[in-house]
């Protein structure tokens, strides 16, 4: 029936075959719901008025600039936070409105807004203050500003505590009760730009779509829903990244990117994300929001270098902690996995615990939250698995914390060290109460994929020896790729390996074809164990993702290679 269906699509969209049984299997069986894929995505773009309070924070913006006052922006400390400091500092500018930012340190201010921050911006002069990509749960924090006297709007996208909604003067969060906007899974940075648009619409202004690449580059950090509305944000800011205005954003291209190549949302995930969020994670943030902010050419050199360097330190301390947790969880658990891992340990890098959370999680197939441990408190980054919630889970033992944020993928949070034991025994019963079953551990488990290819689909025109499109010309056409529509992985059998050569860090580089097929350069990182199955005329199967590779001003296609059979 699928194949069908994948048949029909191919002949109507005039499309490879590949492609076609690549949608089904996404869900995509119409010739209409392909084409929102395929397509720009004009038409995507919602109204601003639909949201919730938007009347109310355009009034309060304008009433800001009326009085000539100054605006104190308060983000959080990654990609999606900076993005959203960035796009509200410029368009203020714009239109006359003076602002600073601040941005949480993790280390001495923890996650999100805190009274010490909210003191130390009314003692720098902030009365009106924009809190972006947090606030929606600092009840108490946006208590003490309102002491103070200071007004106070949030832009969020996060969920409500549950409790009751902070006592701002404005509030905009699709994710409110009562919030009827159609595309509730809106970054900070998605919800900043509609407040743009709205203001601007009021005063007679065109949209700053000039500034789409920095929606882009949030959406796809915070690893949002690819609705038609973020996947029109996205697709547009991507298209932009080649030849942006900003700067910031033109060094980060020219430095990760090959000349003239195309911007996915994999590069996105890969290189230009993990590089802006590294100074937030070793130290401070600061570094990277001046990149986005920088507005003079002759300073992005130095700037981005600067970036390059806190990466290398990140990439250090990361693998470090992760051999620790690694080994922490066998002295915790041993052979019996339970169905939420609970890693501590003392003195852990704050700042690459998220990262360690994310790796255990795909290791152990389980929700994961990995704490550091400082004298008596423990600092909480966590990252769930399909099947469960942690903001659900959270909400349940909030009892138990100082501070908690965050949303069904990932969360993080702060309690006393001594509640760890208590916090183990409420998670697995939220497990539980979430119907989440927690399957039985298996290292051997096949790795997903979406569906089965012969090598030889991957060329759409030409030859063995002359290749004129492939249906990489046609991914680039689907993107963004992220979110709940991630990057096509494949799977071929009975595949041959020619010259297999080993790398530094345990890579493989190789040739592979199949019956019939070109030969593809391919790389498999950190899967050296899989080397003694490879060589001569046995036949395997991978799994692998098609990617393009840039050498010499020319692009060919290579399989990155996620799994051996």
């Amino acid at each position: 029936m699928n194949d069908t269906v994948a048949s029909t699509l191919a002949r109507e969209l005039e499309i490879p075959h590949l492609v076609a049984r690549l949608l089904v299997s996404r869900g995509i069986r119409t010739a209409s719901a392909a084409n929102r894929i395929l397509d720009d995505g004009c038409g995507a773009e919602l109204s601003p008025w639909l949201m919730k309070g938007m009347e109310d924070a355009v009034s309060w913006i304008l009433a800001v600039r009326e009085k000539k006052g100054k605006v104190f922006i308060f983000g959080d400390y990654d990609l999606d936070g900076m993005t959203s400091v960035t796009l509200l500092s410029r368009c203020f500018a714009q239109i006359g409105i003076e602002s600073e930012w601040r941005l949480p340190n993790r280390f001495g201010d923890g996650y999100g807004l805190s009274i010490a921050a909210v003191e130390e911006m009314y003692n720098a002069g902030a009365r009106n203050l924009v809190t972006v990509d947090t606030g929606i749960t600092a009840n108490v924090e946006i208590a003490r500003a309102k002491e103070l006297g200071m007004s106070v709007m949030v832009i969020d996208h996060h969920q409500p505590s549950g409790d009751a909604l902070p006592p701002c003067d404005v509030l905009l969060d699709p994710h409110q009760q009562g919030d009827m906007y159609p595309n509730p899974e809106l970054c900070g940075v998605g919800v900043s730009y509609k407040f743009i648009c709205a203001l601007f619409e009021r005063l007679g202004m065109e949209s700053p779509r000039n500034l789409l690449e920095l929606v882009a580059l949030g959406t796809l950090a915070d690893l949002v829903q690819m609705t038609p509305e973020n996947r029109f944000f996205t697709k547009t800011g991507l298209a932009r990244l080649q030849n942006s205005q900003l700067p910031g954003v033109q060094a980060l291209y020219s430095s990760l990117m090959k000349p003239g190549s195309a911007v996915g949302g994999i590069d996105v995930m890969y290189k230009i994300a993990p590089l802006l969020n590294a100074p937030g994670r070793m130290e401070k943030p600061d570094p990277a929001l001046k990149l986005l902010m920088c507005t003079d050419v002759a300073n992005a050199p130095d700037l981005m270098a600067e970036l390059k360097e806190w990466n290398a330190q990140r990439k250090a301390k990361e693998a470090e902690i992760t051999d620790m947790a690694l080994t922490r969880v066998k002295e915790i658990y041993g052979d019996k996995i339970p169905k939420v891992l609970v890693v501590d340990g003392a003195g852990w890098h704050v700042g690459v615990i998220g990262i360690v959370s994310a790796k255990l999680a795909q290791e152990f197939c389980r929700p994961t939250a990995v704490l550091s441990i400082d004298e008596d408190m423990a600092h909480a980054s966590a990252r769930a698995v399909p099947g469960f919630n942690w903001h659900k889970a959270l909400f349940e033992c909030r009892d138990l914390f100082e501070r908690w944020g965050g949303h069904a993928n990932a969360a993080g949070f702060s309690l006393p060290a001594d509640k760890i034991p208590e916090l183990r025994e409420r998670l697995a019963a939220s497990a539980e109460e979430q119907g989440y079953t927690g399957e039985a551990f298996d290292t051997n488990e096949p790795h997903a994929y979406d569906i089965d290819v012969a090598l030889g689909e991957l060329i759409v025109e030409g030859t063995r020896h002359r290749i004129e499109k492939t249906v990489l010309d046609y991914f680039d056409k689907m993107e963004p790729f992220g979110g709940n529509f991630p990057y096509p992985v494949f799977r071929a059998e009975g595949v041959t390996v020619h010259r297999v050569k080993e790398l530094r860090g345990g890579h493989l580089q190789m040739e592979i074809s199949q019956a019939g097929s070109p030969s593809f350069s391919a790389i498999a990182f950190g899967l050296r164990k899989c080397k003694p199955l490879l060589g001569g005329s046995r036949k395997v199967s991978i799994v692998f993702e098609p990617t393009w590779n840039y050498f010499n001003n020319k692009k060919t296609i290579q399989l990155c290679v996620k799994a051996i059979e």
